[in-house]
């Protein structure tokens, strides 16, 4: 298969893959797993054995009840008494149930609350055995029958648990059976041979079906694994594609796509969206006097400084191209906008950078910003970054190291027009 093909598992990842794969070479029926495995098991079945026992409890108690007809039809001279003995099965377990539900992440409670339950049913079903002058005397050890099918088979046991459920059931079946005097020898023989022959045959189920589950599971895991190894992978390649490699911020690809998402966003929920567009002052000569090396590194330090000037959440910092870099700012107004350019220029002030070549000796950079609303003009966002970039080259004329916006609603036909006429504002 294509996901066994992926190569690249962490460590951990392989040592489970390691053990998914000496499981799955085991002869014959699993019921345990190494230990790791085994409570990684419990971990993943406990949330759906919970609610199938959850559902099995409400109904087994609808049907505990439910047979208070037969009462009424075949023993109406004993239906105080029965009622008093299914009322008290029918309150422990709900008590029972009341209590699994409460602990829902106690992944030790679904089993033994089912042995509990079908012990209760068994020590019910014994008293109604017991009553004396019980019409239906003979057929009642058969419901030990029912409880053993139930147990075994209807209720989320695994099954050393269904095992444990099985004998107590016997064991109180016996105890009720065999002592009592208005049965013949054969009335109390076959119900326990039939109960003793179902117990075997529903645990042999109960075998199989938890051998079968865990294979599954097994199965489910270790295309789990390799899933999620191929989607790491996937990210992995997936973040490279879409951020610049020398200063790790987004790249062009992503800064198309982020823009154009961020104005439909900003459209559909009638929110401004600012942009601001950076160059560092004077980059030429940077390279010129210290070297591209010392270039490169100047450009991941103002990265930085950049990054850590914006909303982290909301904002996307981008390497627009050489020394130029971009601002995209959903939910920002003018204001806003100012408020991050001024925390900019402090940012790249503090780096204290030389710039031999700039006539203040240190680095600085020129912003130009622009505010555009999508729900009410007619533009789309080419133009915004049209007007960014106009307002860029207004903060160089205006000597650098310093910011501008574009207050000019009208489209720019052309981009990096410094010709273009716009109300700009220091």
């Amino acid at each position: 298969m294509m996901l066994r093909r992926v190569k690249s598992l962490s460590s951990e990842d392989q040592l489970l893959d390691e053990q998914i794969e000496l499981n799955l070479k085991k002869r014959g029926a699993l019921l345990r797993f190494t230990r790791p495995l085994e409570r990684r098991f419990v971990e993943e079945m406990h949330r759906s054995r919970h609610r199938q026992l959850v559902w099995a409890g409400a109904i087994g108690i609808l049907v505990i009840a439910g047979f208070a007809f037969i009462d009424l039809i075949y023993r109406e001279e004993l239906l105080a008494r029965m009622t008093l003995i299914r009322s008290g099965v029918v309150l422990a377990l709900l008590s029972a149930l009341t209590v699994l539900i409460m602990r829902d992440l106690d992944t030790r409670l679904p089993g033994w609350i089912s042995v509990f339950g079908v012990a209760v049913s068994a020590v019910g079903t014994g008293l109604m055995l017991k009553s004396p002058g019980n019409p239906i005397v003979e057929f009642e050890p058969y419901t030990f029958i029912l409880l053993a099918i139930v147990g075994n088979i209807a209720l989320p046991l695994r099954t050393s648990q269904a095992v444990v459920a099985a004998s107590v059931n016997f064991a109180i079946a016996a105890f009720f059976i065999l002592p009592l005097p208005t049965l013949l020898p054969m009335e109390k023989t076959s119900p326990l041979v039939f109960l003793g022959v179902t117990s075997l045959l529903t645990l042999l189920a109960s075998y199989r079906i938890e051998s079968v589950e865990r294979k599954v599971f097994l199965l489910y895991l270790r295309e789990k694994v390799y899933a999620e190894a191929l989607y790491a992978k996937y990210r992995s390649l997936n973040d490279i594609s879409n951020t610049d490699a020398l200063t790790a911020l987004a790249n062009r690809r992503l800064f198309d796509d982020f823009l154009k998402q961020s104005w439909t966003a900003a459209q559909e929920a009638d929110q401004p969206l600012a942009m601001l567009m950076i160059d560092i002052d004077h980059f030429k000569g940077y390279n010129d006097t210290y070297g591209h090396p010392a270039g490169d590194e100047c450009l991941k330090r103002v990265a930085a400084a950049l990054k850590a000037s914006t909303r982290s959440d909301e904002d996307l910092p981008a390497r627009f191209g050489g020394e130029e870099f971009a601002l995209v700012l959903p939910n920002s107004d003018e204001d806003a906008a100012l408020a991050l350019s001024d925390r900019i220029h402090d940012a790249i002030a503090e780096l204290a950078i030389p710039h031999a070549s700039s006539p203040s000796k240190r680095l600085s950079v020129s912003i130009g910003i622009a505010v555009e609303h999508p729900a009410t003009t007619q533009h789309d966002s080419r133009n915004l970054l049209i007007r960014a970039d106009r307002a860029l080259y207004a903060a160089k004329r205006a000597g650098r190291n310093c910011t501008r916006v574009d207050l000019s609603m009208d489209p720019a036909p052309e981009f990096g027009d410094n010709a273009a006429t716009a109300a700009l504002r220091n």
